[in-house]
């Protein structure tokens, strides 16, 4: 059978994946933000049942975070299975069954570290499990994207007179996407080394452009901030790399906001429908993220507010990541296109109103 270019069944699991995929992240950020990484201290069992047979009355405290994380990531595994079954089942492309085997790959590999976390007790393999679970995010989203009808019918713009302004949006997403993506390792380390509060003052740090270069600087500036009552200061004590950790996690929304917006102001100018939507999409997600942001330090550090930056920060990756690879399928030059193509396919100049923001499904130029 010659395999199709579109199949709607197989890409609404896809979405359905990707979407799913969200709320683990969330939950992941309320482990650690609870603290609750160890709460449960075995693996694969959950002290000593097998994690399936944990009995409810003992989820409790700490304890829920963790194991309803362990649960909910089996789920998104058993879904990982079922999209490579039916990607190599069903008449696929080749490429699609690649990614489908790279998805049930991703979910085995961080479903593994995120044991060896627990069995191993090392804080740097919950960092990277936090990190891989943002590219897994980003893998599941490319499932759903590639699988669109969409994309089968995407013009190829590559010989059109917009092919340099299609070009710089490439290179920006491109850009954008590692921007990104470096942040959210940032973000990660400093929340695992305790470093979120660090700095307790916005937008300032300890009431200078800087924060403190030695640590006697740092002392005087932590007990100026609590009005000289030593009662009052951080217990215990923040180190100086804590503090430049999250000023360097500053600095960073700073570049991926500005990042952000000059690739939204770019889409915007050009005007192309299927970029538009998550360009637009994208610019009121880095809204939420800075408040997000802000609220978490003026609030000392809610673990639902802060494990809410932590998933929008993850919505920001994907719908970055969701218009680069849109952006590159319209202008990167396919093997036989013929000179003009884009300009006469009749799917280009048309709007589709309930085209979904981030790209995921169905939507039309």
């Amino acid at each position: 059978m010659t395999p199709s270019k579109h199949n709607l069944g197989l890409h609404v699991y896809a979405v359905f994946l990707a979407v799913a995929t969200f709320p683990l992240i969330f939950i992941g950020g309320l482990v650690t933000s609870h603290g609750a990484g160890m709460a449960v201290p075995d693996w694969p069992n959950s002290y000593g049942y097998n994690m399936f047979l944990f009995p409810p009355s003992r989820w409790v405290g700490n304890i829920w975070y963790e194991h309803v994380h362990r649960l909910y990531a089996s789920f998104i595994g058993l879904l990982s299975i079922g999209l490579c079954l039916w990607a190599f089942l069903g008449d696929r492309l080749r490429v699609v069954r690649w990614l489908a085997v790279a998805v049930l790959g991703g979910v085995i590999f961080q479903g593994v570290l995120g044991g060896l976390r627990v069995v191993l007790v090392k804080i740097n393999l919950a960092v990277i499990h936090g990190c891989i679970a943002q590219a897994f995010f980003c893998l599941s989203a490319l499932v759903a994207v590639v699988t669109s009808r969409w994309w089968a019918e995407a013009p190829n713009l590559s010989r059109t007179k917009e092919i340099r302004a299609g070009r710089q949006i490439v290179r920006l997403a491109g850009m954008a996407v590692a921007i990104v993506y470096c942040q959210l390792i940032i973000g990660a380390v400093m929340r695992h080394y305790q470093a979120g509060l660090a700095i307790p003052d916005l937008p300032l740090a300890y009431g200078k452009v800087l924060p403190p270069a030695n640590l006697n600087d740092l002392n005087a500036a932590e007990l100026r901030h609590a009005g000289g009552d030593p009662l009052l200061l951080p217990s215990p004590p923040f180190t100086l790399a804590q503090v430049w950790l999250a000023f360097e996690h500053r600095i960073g929304a700073i570049v991926v906001s500005l990042s952000l917006l000059l690739l939204v102001y770019r889409v915007v100018r050009l005007n192309r429908p299927s970029l538009l939507w998550p360009a637009l999409v994208l610019g009121g997600l880095l809204l939420t993220q800075l408040t997000l942001g802000v609220l978490t330090v003026l609030l000392h550090k809610p673990a639902d507010v802060a494990s809410a930056h932590v998933a929008v920060g993850a919505l920001v990756l994907v719908t970055t990541f969701v218009l680069a690879t849109r952006a590159v399928r319209l202008y990167r030059p396919r093997p036989g296109a013929e000179s003009g193509g884009g300009e006469k396919n009749p799917i280009e100049n048309r709007i589709d109103s309930t085209a979904p923001a981030f790209g995921l499904a169905g939507a039309r130029q």
